[in-house]
């Protein structure tokens, strides 16, 4: 039975890497966005070596924003570090931006055999965040309420751009999280045989040779007062991820005073989107986020907020300069 369960989990992480994220999130190609949503497709952020990773930005296709902009959620893919893409992700996350969101999907660079991708996958998804805060007018996006959202691997990045936003550098941090079943231990998590390759990839080692990269890596090490308010969704059935995970990350953030909700779905195991077992999480995901932008002393989604931007903005109907738009199904 041991040996089923190993090789049952080993399969289970296998599947967060590749086809499996593509059956899951639909990702091996573009799809039109929502409806009601306008999509701004692969821009590159961030020229790192030879790489150019892209984002994509999904914008409400009418009304007007408030003068101070949107809130935008920065959307992170999940793959096991290893795979998934940003185009299946970002549609599935873009329907918030029907309740007055901007949604930036991103790209972000992936381990393989010999290619550790730590910590550079975190370094791509801060400059991401830079990127947004750069070209908020562009995209009627108001900087100062910038959340991360990320399932699983992506899940583990949007926790740590909420707890370890990169020193002293304000460019990079997030003012809200929303974590749905990402690792936040990974040398705790190392000890699920079917997580030991997937981490190996990720860092290059095993916690034995470098315990100091396993916690520099986890989210649970760089809880503190400074870390941004974090809502997390995890499956009470899931044998992938532990909900001992979300719950450790959670009992961290309370502990240093940082307000932290975790929302354990029944029954339910790991890789899920935001409707599960007949529940839709986006109402839950919005009332946190507008907690968490009036703690910040900011409009709620909701809220007006001034006049309208300027045609200039994705929203008007004047030039733009921008990427050319899709419109949603």
């Amino acid at each position: 039975m041991d040996g089923w369960l190993r090789a049952a989990r080993g399969i289970a992480w296998t599947a967060l890497a590749g086809v499996a994220g593509v059956l899951i999130y639909a990702e091996a190609a573009p799809t039109r966005p929502p409806e009601g949503v306008r999509a701004y497709r692969d821009i590159i952020y961030r020229r790192a070596g030879t790489r150019s990773p892209r984002l994509d930005v999904y914008v409400p296709d009418s009304g007007a924003a408030p003068v101070s902009g949107r809130p935008v959620l920065v959307a992170i893919h999940g793959g096991g570090w290893r795979g998934g893409t940003k185009n299946g992700y970002g549609r599935e996350i873009a329907r918030i931006a029907r309740h007055g969101y901007a949604v930036v999907s991103v790209e972000y660079v992936l381990s393989g055999p010999g290619r550790p991708s730590w910590p550079e996958n975190l370094d791509d998804v801060r400059e991401a965040v830079r990127w947004v805060r750069r070209h908020a007018a562009d995209y009627a996006i108001d900087p100062t309420r910038i959340a991360a959202i990320g399932s699983s691997a992506g899940g583990h990045l949007a926790a740590l751009l909420g707890t370890n936003a990169g020193g002293a550098d304000p460019g990079s941090r997030v003012q809200a999280v929303v974590d749905l079943y990402g690792p936040t231990d990974l040398a705790r998590l190392y000890r699920s045989p079917g997580a030991v390759v997937p981490l190996e990839t990720l860092l290059g080692k095993p916690p034995g040779d470098a315990p100091g990269l396993y916690d520099d890596a986890s989210p649970v090490a760089h809880a503190s007062c400074d870390a941004a308010p974090t809502l997390i969704i995890h499956g009470e059935d899931d044998d992938t991820v532990p909900l001992a995970q979300s719950s450790a990350l959670t009992d961290r953030l309370r502990a240093a005073g940082v307000p932290a909700r975790l929302i354990v779905v029944p029954g339910v195991g790991h890789a899920f989107g935001l409707e599960v077992a007949g529940r839709d999480l986006v109402p839950e995901i919005l009332s946190f986020l507008e907690v968490a932008w009036a703690r910040a002393g900011r409009y709620a989604p909701g809220d007006p907020g001034g006049p309208p931007i300027a045609a200039h903005h994705p929203n008007g109907r004047g030039s733009t300069g921008l990427p050319r738009a899709e419109g949603g199904d």
